[in-house]
């Protein structure tokens, strides 16, 4: 897989321009978030004539209200702004009725009957979309006979704070399972790399009492825009590394937080060096298990590799956000602090 990238509205507007002519037509696909994030890159894209733009409605039990009516504004900014264009926005179930989560699967059925279409291009837009969706669809299109791109922003402070509450029961994301749970990898040497994050230590607490890894690399965001917040984490996920997890120091990743390619070429140096190194304990072969969690740059960084590399992704899903909010802030119409675009080339 070849990656190629831009970054900053400039290099990402640029390649826009020269790359979808007239003689391509392109499906976006993004997601109706509660975050006015969703509108980014609706927005850069809107004058260009050969799209068509599918926005999925992430539907989950727990949701305040005030966010649900956030998204009911945004949903209405992007009808406007695309007057005049095919514009559909499609449900998809998040939590069954029995509480499992089925994110993956269904995003994939609504994505596979919009693969048929004619189009030459994809874009999916990662920026509000759950990694549940966004990694399945992603794959889905790099596999396809389309031309796969990503596109994500971010903006350093959010104007509404939404709280996750994730499920109890950590499970491999669809799509990105690889062989474990096989024979062949009853008594694998497993390396886990979870990305850390704020107010998500029992989830990964979870996640490694279910995978029982034998090493543990954490990934921690460095450089960062806030300087501290590698400090924090250590701080918060202090017991976990030191006593758990049982982490060597020297493990530690520190990656880019705005960067991520970045967290894929680190993954991948890891992985093929452990591959290298372990070649010959074929009774007990080297697996790599990653758990996004952190911040959507690096996550799409774990994304390219779990691609690329056919790494196993286990995660713990979002049953709902909380907000403490009572007004909703206006809508801004400032330009996000970074902006990636991705396209993911087959060798």
């Amino acid at each position: 897989m070849q990656l190629i990238t831009h970054k900053d509205r400039t290099e990402c507007e640029a390649f826009f321009q020269g790359y979808f002519t007239a003689g391509r037509k392109a499906l976006f696909v993004g997601t109706l978030g509660f975050n006015d994030a969703c509108l980014y890159f609706p927005r850069l894209l809107a004058h260009h004539t050969g799209f068509d733009f599918l926005f999925l409605i992430e539907q989950r039990p727990e949701v305040s209200a005030i966010l649900e009516h956030s998204a009911d504004r945004n949903r209405a900014e992007l009808e406007n702004l695309l007057a005049g264009r095919t514009l559909s926005f499609e449900t998809v179930q998040i939590i069954a009725d029995d509480t499992a989560s089925i994110a993956g699967r269904s995003a994939a059925s609504v994505f596979s009957r919009w693969l048929r279409g004619n189009y030459s291009d994809v874009i999916v837009d990662a920026t509000t979309m759950s990694r549940g969706v966004c990694f399945p669809m992603l794959r889905q299109a790099y596999e396809s006979e389309l031309q796969a791109h990503v596109v994500i922003a971010e903006r350093m402070t959010n104007t509404l704070k939404a709280i996750a509450m994730h499920t109890d029961s950590p499970q491999y994301m669809h799509g990105f399972q690889a062989d474990m749970g096989t024979d062949e990898v009853t008594k694998a040497i497993k390396l886990w790399i979870p990305q850390l994050s704020e107010n998500n230590h029992d989830s990964l607490e979870r996640i490694f009492r279910r995978e029982q890894p034998d090493e543990v690399a954490p990934i921690l965001p460095f450089p960062a825009v806030d300087p501290r917040q590698g400090d924090r984490l250590l701080r918060e996920f202090r017991n976990l590394i030191l006593s758990d997890w049982d982490v060597n120091l020297l493990d530690i990743i520190y990656a880019h937080e705005s960067d991520p390619t970045d967290v894929f070429e680190t993954i991948r140096r890891i992985h093929r060096g452990r591959l290298g190194a372990l070649s010959g304990f074929k009774e007990t072969p080297p697996r790599t298990i990653l758990s996004p969690s952190g911040s959507k740059m690096g996550s799409l960084g774990m994304l390219f590799a779990a691609i690329e590399l056919d790494l196993p992704v286990v995660y713990s899903e979002t049953m709902g956000y909380r907000c403490d909010a009572q007004t909703l802030p206006p809508v801004s119409n400032l330009m996000p602090d970074h902006m990636w675009h991705v396209w993911l080339r087959r060798d």
